[in-house]
Parts: structure tokens; C-alpha cells; sequence
């Protein structure tokens, strides 16, 4: 038995070896292929204020990384997140993994991340002024938290031994190769939808878009609902995955996916991809899966839409704008005149853009900056937004300041500056005043009143709790009040603040419903609610006391925004094509309860009963934990990853190597450190590689020891460099500006091996260099700038008597074609080196399809013309999927020296998917001929749409 026993232990034991060696090959050989999703786990959000003190909370469950300011903020948050732990990955079988979370609290935009490699949470806590009724923060706690779960999930087997022996990267790997994006989204969102009294699935948002497609444009193919369309709009991942993620959980059982995730970590080495389970003996065809939810949706759609039809069949209004070929919104209309509306217009094939609309004929008014929320008010002929802002050095430290654009001077003011304001709104007696929501580093908002004319803030009216956050003021025909809406734990209401008392007033009760765009006209206070599930506009007057509210709209998909003119409502509403204008007369269509809640859409049901929780303000524990500070200095260094290839994860670079990988959580400190072979040289290099980005100077330090050769010479060369870069960004209407300032030292050992041309053994170098550029805001479709130019300008020179330098100017252009996407682009370069005394690397591209030319001087243009060919959406099989055909035709010159080269071609490329994954490649062919030397010349192209 003993024997027997030993024996069976080899056969397991060799067979786990097989296992593992197999998984090894197949790792990297399809890191390779997929570097996309295994990068993105390297990913750097960017960085806070260097000037910030941190603290953390550190559990058994969770860790809470925050700026030593939002001390209470961080007590409650770590109260959510410790009451909700055992639920957030319940029906994922998993425990949630002990991840920190990083809250990044001086933005002016509300967004997530999860990542693994390093592992960790990134909140920006600012709360959207369209949030659905719960507050934002713990909404993204759960979703975000999930994602943890669902990567945590595939720790097992195989998966489990490679992460402990490769380190975190490997579950980037797995996610990109086998778990589709759609689950990890779609899960994410049936997890709030779930576990909360609402969020994004029990809203129309997640409605509307699949319908108005299914029951207008009809069903597309399970292909192109996967993985997108460049040419038509497809409903987003998120949408998809929700709705699908869902139908799967009412078709078999709650259980479903966390099966699904269990056997890809487990037999994932066997080619086993998401949908099948050998616990369930059961596979599950997502396509099927996808058309039979499709079909279930449509019929209840179906029955919807004729009952809409009966309701408004005697319905009159009047459709404006232009029909346009491809899907675009329009979004807050304003009535300009009697005959004209503006409107800001956005698409994939147009950057945004602000219109006006007489009749059927549309005209191009301006293109603003980034309008957050897609908002204005007006007065006269001036709109007024909030836009945002860069900060000149730190990622994640920006502003939303109010802009007024004057429509007859085609003027912008920016009223205000460094400031976080939100949905401003004149006040109607006087249009130098307006009223905003202000929001602090702490994430408290209130409501204030600026003078526009100097941009300051003269009044402040306080909130009221913690969790109190405001959207949408409106100010009363007497301007007198101010009416807004007001969010919390207990859903939203909508409320009034006295301006000459400043005392608070609700005057709706709180529900869970979503309300949206409050607006005071003619005695009656409108906004957009959701209470048949449409969004919809509403009214009542807010002077009597009446237990209901008025219908006024009929909107087939919903409504998006509104405005008034004279009798009429102007309405931005959905369709299959995007939000459309039209115009129709204000009319009581019928009155419902101010109190009544929304029904919840079947699938949002479904999936709540079978969590049977719900996360609720009386739930939350009241408890206050241990916090200390966190040492910048102490965790510079965290190594989470290593890979038998060179992997340069900022550059997105991927060559034969080795590697060892660090990065701490604030993401300031970056380490690599390896072998790397470069087979278009034919040479290896070990290097370091370390930056620092925690001061406003980046500095990056490089050591690296390589062969090198140039013509017949060949020599060893050890090379230490330090550089420093002083960047300086900002944002001017629609264009984005920079000027980086680069300091350079290095120190070059030079060991001869054979015909080494120069005396120089080993030299320090010092060098300065400057980048500037200023690049219009481009389209989705564009394939480059349609308006920009980029300068740059690098000195370097040998701090020794034989002197070795190199000095380059480098100037692109963009400009404009007649046709929309396509664009001409201009490089010239200059660039003088001293090839006789020592090489330095080309800091320019020389003319292309010229090789083996070590020019002392060389000066060129390039000249490219880039045009989109076609979109097919066109699926060959499960094999491949192709959304579109680029081409790029260039013509280059250049004198090397007193020898004049040029070359022309042709790039031909294409974007598509393979395998059904949901990371976009672009690969294509580059041909060309050099005349001079009667050459042809071809390359291929590969690029990594991340």
C-alpha cells in the first residue's frame, strides 16, 4: 500500500510539473500576443499633490489610503466597507481579497479603477451631478470592491500556483485571455444594483439605450454587441454585461457566474474559457445565451412600445435638426430667438461642438472645452457652463470652473479660477450673478452664489450632513430662492434655500427614485424623474401643498434634458440615433403621487430578491477605527511581479528578456529591473530602470550595460543616466497645451571590442532639452490631431576634450482636411551628431525605409495624409471581428550629410478583435521605395488599443 501510495504521489506530482510547465509556455507565449490587458494591470492612474501628508486605516478585510484631511470621510467609508464585506462577494462564492483602496479627493470628475499588479482600489470621490439617488462613494465601493472579488475568485489550482510563483500579473493575463470584459462590468453593476435601494439597473440609463437599438436598429449580431462598432453606437459594455450578467442569473441560478470563474481558475491550462463548468457539467454558448435574452427583452419592449403608441397617438411636436448619416446627441437645448436653438452636439466623427438649429439647418457655432455633464444655462445670447480644468503638474488634482460663452462675439470668459462648481445657473433679474455647487477637497458640497463679474464667491449656504450632496440649482421668478436637488442615504428630494435667511426647506419627500435638472418657469418647478421607468418631465407648484405631480412629457425612450420658450417645452429626448430635439406645446398630460416609487425592471428585481440584502443607511456600522500616517518614504517599494520577458510597461514595449517589476500604491515609484533582448539589433542589454514622480520635477534614473555596434565597430557600454523633467500642462478651450523642461546627465564606460573608431573610453554627458505642443480636442474617429502643433529642441553634449554632441529640432504639424477624419500631418527634423567620436542614438526619425546611415548631419520632412477607408463590422466566424480599414499615405526627405534620400508609401491597417476578446488590435502593412536606391521596403505594424 506504502509502494502504491508513493507511486500515485509521483503520478500527481509529475503530473502538476506538466501542469505548471504547460502553463508557464502558455503564459508568455500568449503574453505576446496580449500584452493589452496584462499592461493594463501596470496601469498608473496618475498622481496626487505632491505636497499632500497621507494616513491609513489598515484591517483584517480592508486598507484605506487617504489624505490626512479626510480623516471623518475615511472613518465612514471604512464603516461601509466593513458592514457590506460578507455581502459584496456572496454570490461569488469569495471572500473580498484585503485590497487597499486609494481616495483620491481633489478631482473634479467622479471614476473608479480596480487593477491588480499592483493591487489596489482608486476612487475619485467627487460625486456626479447625475448620479442615480444613493450616494456615490458607497455605490463605487461596492462596484469596485466586486471587481476585487471576481479577480480573487480565480485563485485557485493552477491559477493560484502561478500567482504565487510569478506574482500579480498573471491575473491580468487570465482576465484578458479568458473573462470577457462584459462579465466584469456587467457583474460589477448587478452587484450595486443588488446590494442598494438603486443604482445604474434600476435606472432607465440601462434601459433605454438597449431598447431604443433593439426595437430601431434591430438586434445586431452578438459580435458586434460585444465588442462595438467605430461606425454605429452600440450600447457600452457595461449596459451590455449588466443586462446579460443578469438574464444569466434568472436563467440558471445566483450562483452561475461564480462556478463560470471557478473552473477558468482552475482549468484554464486546458483551454477552458468562461462559460463552462465541470462542477455543473454544463457550457454555456454565450451567443445563445445573448439572443435568447434579446428575445426575451424584445417582447417585453415590444409590449411597451405599442402600448406607447396608443397613449400618443394624438400627440403633436415638432422635430429639429439635421438627419444625420451617423449616431449623434444633441444635448441642452437653448432657445436662442424665436427661430433659433443652440445646443452642444456630440458624436464619434465630430470633436464637441456648439450649434445652432434653425429650422432643419444646423450651423457650427464654436468648439468649447470639456462641458462637464453636458450642461448650460442661458441668458440673452451667453451660455454658461462648468468645465474642466487641468492642474499644471498633477494628474489627479484638477478644477470645474464656470466659462460663459458670448454667442455674437464668439467669445470665451472664464469666470472663475482653481475652483470645483457645478451646474450653474443665472440668476433671471440679474446675469451677473449665478448659482452653483461648490464642492471641497473633503467632498462636502454646498450651495453658493457668485458674482460673475469678479469671479468670487459671495454667499454660502451650508450643508446638512455628511452624506448630503446637491445638483441642478434653479433660481424663482423673484429670485428670491433657490430650488435644487438634494441626495443621500435616503434617496433624493427636492429642496429650497431662502437667499436672505439662508434657511433649508424640503419640499418633496425623499425616495429612491431619480430626479434630475431641476428648473423653475412661470410659477411651477420642473424636473426629470423616472417614475414609469421613462425619464420623463414633471412639474408642480411649489407654493401649494398637493400630494401630486404633473406628467408633462411622453417621451417614447426618455428624456434627457429640457428647456422652455414662450407655451413650449424644447426637449432633448432619445432615440436609436441619439439625443434629438423637439418641440412641444407644455401641456398636463396626467398627475401621479408625488410619493410613488418607480417599479423595478424585472431583471433588477430579480437579482435583488436573490441577494436578499440591502445595504441601508440603518445597516451601517457605527465604528471608529485605528488610523495612523502613511510613510511616502517606507513604501516606495512594493515588488508584485516578474516575467521571463522584457516588458517596459509605460511604453508598452515587449521583447525577449527578463524582467522584475515594482510599483508602490500612489503609483510616484516605479522599478524595473531585468535582461532585455533586442532582436531588431541583435543585442542584449541588462538594465535598471527607476522613476520617481512624487515631486513636481519626474526623475528617472537608467543604468544599463549592452554591446553596441556602428558600421564594422563593436564595444561593450555601461551607461548611467539621470533625467529630469519639468512638466507644465494646461487646458484652453478645446485645446490641450503643454511645455516639458528635460534636464539630462549621463555617464558612458566605452570597452572596445574590435575597430572601435574614437579614443573616447569614458565621458560624462550634460544636456537640456524643451517640449512644447498645443493639440486640438479630436473626434473618437479621428486618426489624428485635425489641428495642433508639437516643437521640441534637444541639446547634449560630452563633458570631455574630444567632444561628442548631439543637438536636434523637431516640429509636427496637423492640419485639417476637406473630409471628416482625414488629416494631413508635417514632421521636420534636424539633427546634427558626431559619428567619429561617439554615436549618440537618433533623438529623430530619419527618412523612412533608410537604413544603415550614420549621418553628422541630417535635416527631412515628412509628410503623411491619414483617411479612414471603410467600417465593415464585418464578424468571420469566431475568428476574427473588423470594425474598420485606415490608410496613411506618406512622402519623406531627408539629407544625410550631403546625400539626399527620400522615400513614399502606403500604411494599410486595420482595427478589429480576435477570438472574440474584447481588446481592439490595429496591425497593418507598411510598403514604401526608395528611389535613390531603387529599394522597396515593408514592415509590419502592430498597435495595442488599450
Amino acid at each position: 500500500m506504502q509502494i502504491n501510495k508513493g507511486k500515485e504521489n509521483q503520478t500527481k506530482s509529475k503530473k502538476y510539473k506538466r501542469i505548471l510547465a504547460f502553463s508557464l509556455v502558455f503564459f508568455f507565449l500568449f503574453s505576446l500576443y496580449l500584452p493589452s490587458k496584462s499592461y493594463s494591470q501596470y496601469y498608473n492612474s496618475g498622481i496626487d499633490n505632491g505636497n499632500i501628508k497621507w494616513r491609513q486605516i489598515k484591517t483584517k478585510k480592508f486598507g484605506i489610503i487617504y489624505p490626512d484631511f479626510y480623516e471623518q470621510k475615511a472613518q465612514e467609508f471604512a464603516s461601509a466597507l466593513d458592514t457590506i464585506y460578507g455581502f459584496v462577494g456572496k454570490t461569488l462564492k469569495t471572500i473580498p481579497p484585503n485590497v487597499p483602496f486609494v481616495l483620491h479627493t481633489n478631482t473634479s470628475y467622479a471614476n473608479g479603477l480596480s487593477t491588480w499588479a499592483p493591487k489596489r482600489n482608486e476612487l475619485w470621490t467627487t460625486t456626479h451631478p447625475d448620479t442615480y439617488a444613493y450616494p456615490w462613494m458607497l455605490q463605487l465601493a461596492i462596484h469596485e470592491w466586486r471587481h476585487s472579488v471576481q479577480v480573487y475568485a480565480l485563485h485557485k489550482g493552477v491559477s493560484k500556483a502561478l500567482v504565487n510563483i510569478l506574482g500579480e500579473h498573471v491575473y491580468g493575463l487570465i482576465l484578458g485571455l479568458y473573462i470577457p470584459t462584459w462579465f466584469m462590468e456587467g457583474d460589477a453593476v448587478v452587484a450595486e444594483t443588488a446590494l442598494t435601494p438603486t443604482g445604474r439597473g434600476k435606472t432607465p440609463d440601462f434601459n433605454m439605450l438597449f431598447k431604443a437599438q433593439v426595437l430601431d436598429k434591430g438586434v445586431y449580431s452578438f459580435d458586434k454587441a460585444l465588442l462595438g462598432s467605430k461606425k454605429d453606437y452600440v450600447p457600452n459594455t457595461y449596459v451590455f454585461g449588466y443586462n446579460l450578467t443578469a438574464f444569466g442569473r434568472q436563467k440558471y441560478d445566483k450562483y452561475i457566474w461564480a462556478d463560470m470563474l471557478e473552473n477558468v481558475g482552475r482549468n484554464f491550462w486546458k483551454f477552458q474559457f468562461f462559460g463552462k463548468s465541470e462542477k455543473r457539467n454544463l457550457k454555456i454558448d454565450l451567443e445563445d445565451l445573448y439572443l435568447e435574452m434579446i428575445d426575451s427583452l424584445k417582447t417585453q419592449w415590444t409590449l411597451e412600445d405599442k402600448a406607447y403608441y396608443e397613449r400618443t397617438k394624438d400627440n403633436t411636436s415638432n422635430t429639429l435638426g439635421r438627419k444625420d448619416k451617423f449616431y449623434s446627441n444633441y444635448l441642452s437645448p437653448q432657445r436662442l430667438n424665436d427661430s433659433t436653438i443652440t445646443s452642444l452636439k456630440t458624436s464619434s466623427f465630430e470633436a464637441p461642438q456648439l450649434v445652432s438649429i434653425v429650422n432643419n439647418n444646423e450651423r457650427k457655432l464654436s468648439n468649447p472645452g470639456r462641458i462637464l455633464n453636458a450642461y448650460m444655462d442661458k441668458t440673452n445670447n451667453k451660455l454658461l457652463w462648468s468645465e474642466y480644468k487641468l492642474h499644471p503638474r498633477w494628474e489627479h488634482e484638477n478644477y470645474a470652473d464656470i466659462i460663459e460663452y458670448d454667442i455674437e462675439k464668439d467669445n470665451y470668459k472664464r469666470i472663475t479660477k482653481k475652483k470645483r462648481l457645478y451646474t450653474p445657473s443665472y440668476n433671471p433679474n440679474n446675469e451677473n450673478i449665478i448659482a452653483a455647487i461648490e464642492e471641497d477637497s473633503i467632498n462636502d458640497q454646498r450651495l453658493v452664489i457668485i458674482d460673475k463679474t469678479t469671479g468670487d464667491i459671495i454667499s454660502r449656504f451650508e450643508h446638512c450632513k455628511s452624506y448630503d450632496k446637491f445638483s441642478y440649482p434653479t433660481w424663482s421668478d423673484k429670485a428670491d430662492e433657490i430650488f435644487l436637488i438634494k441626495f443621500n442615504l435616503d434617496g433624493k428630494s427636492i429642496g429650497k434655500y431662502n437667499i436672505y435667511d439662508k434657511s433649508y426647506t424640503d419640499i418633496s419627500t425623499f425616495s429612491f427614485n431619480n430626479i434630475l435638472k431641476t428648473k423653475f418657469y412661470n410659477g411651477r418647478l420642473y424636473f426629470i424623474g423616472d417614475y414609469n421607468n421613462t425619464y420623463q418631465v414633471y412639474s408642480f407648484n411649489p407654493y401649494e401643498s398637493s400630494d401630486y405631480i404633473t406628467q408633462n412629457t411622453e417621451s417614447r425612450f426618455g428624456v434627457k434634458d429640457f428647456s422652455f420658450h414662450g407655451d413650449s417645452l424644447i426637449i432633448s429626448h432619445y432615440t436609436a440615433d441619439g439625443n434629438k430635439i423637439y418641440i412641444e406645446p407644455i401641456i398636463e398630460r396626467k398627475s401621479i403621487r408625488k410619493n410613488k416609487e418607480a417599479p423595478l425592471f424585472p431583471l433588477a428585481k430579480l437579482i435583488t430578491d436573490q441577494e436578499d440584502y440591502l445595504f441601508t443607511q440603518d445597516k451601517i456600522y457605527d465604528t471608529v477605527f485605528p488610523s495612523k500616517k502613511y510613510s511616502k518614504f517606507k513604501n516606495l517599494f512594493n515588488f508584485h511581479s516578474w516575467a521571463p520577458l522584457y516588458i517596459n510597461a509605460e511604453s508598452q514595449d515587449i521583447d525577449f528578456g527578463l524582467s522584475l517589476f515594482s510599483q508602490n500604491i500612489m503609483g510616484t515609484s516605479l522599478f524595473s529591473t531585468g535582461y532585455r533582448y533586442l532582436v531588431a539589433e541583435q543585442r542584449g542589454e541588462l538594465f535598471i530602470d527607476y522613476t520617481y514622480k512624487g515631486w513636481y520635477p519626474i526623475i528617472n534614473l537608467k543604468l544599463n550595460y549592452s554591446q553596441r555596434n556602428l558600421s564594422s565597430s563593436i564595444w561593450n557600454e555601461y551607461n548611467s543616466s539621470i533625467n529630469t523633467v519639468l512638466p507644465y500642462a494646461w487646458s484652453r478651450n478645446n485645446y490641450n497645451n503643454y511645455f516639458n523642461t528635460i534636464f539630462r546627465y549621463s555617464y558612458r564606460d566605452i570597452n572596445p571590442k574590435s575597430d572601435y573608431h574614437s579614443n573616447l573610453r569614458n565621458f560624462h554627458t550634460l544636456g537640456v532639452g524643451f517640449r512644447t505642443g498645443t493639440i486640438k480636442s479630436m473626434a473618437v474617429n479621428d486618426l489624428s490631431p485635425q489641428l495642433g502643433q508639437t516643437f521640441g529642441l534637444n541639446f547634449q553634449r560630452s563633458l570631455s576634450s574630444e567632444n561628442a554632441n548631439i543637438f536636434t529640432i523637431s516640429s509636427t504639424t496637423y492640419l485639417p482636411s476637406l473630409f471628416r477624419n482625414h488629416s494631413f500631418e508635417i514632421n521636420i527634423d534636424y539633427q546634427q551628431n558626431t559619428p567619429t567620436v561617439y554615436y549618440f542614438p537618433n533623438e529623430v526619425f530619419l527618412t523612412r525605409g533608410v537604413y544603415g546611415e550614420y549621418p553628422a548631419s541630417f535635416y527631412g520632412a515628412k509628410f503623411n495624409y491619414h483617411l479612414p477607408l471603410a467600417y465593415p463590422d464585418l464578424a468571420v466566424g469566431k475568428l476574427l471581428y473588423i470594425q474598420r480599414f485606415t490608410a496613411r499615405g506618406f512622402f519623406d526627405f531627408g539629407y544625410f550629410d550631403s546625400k539626399y534620400l527620400s522615400s513614399f508609401g502606403t500604411y494599410l491597417q486595420m482595427d478589429f478583435n480576435v477570438f472574440r476578446i474584447e481588446y481592439p488590435l490595429n496591425v497593418g502593412m507598411q510598403v514604401g521605395y526608395v528611389p535613390q536606391k531603387d529599394s522597396y521596403f515593408a514592415n509590419l505594424v502592430f498597435y495595442l488599443n488599450m
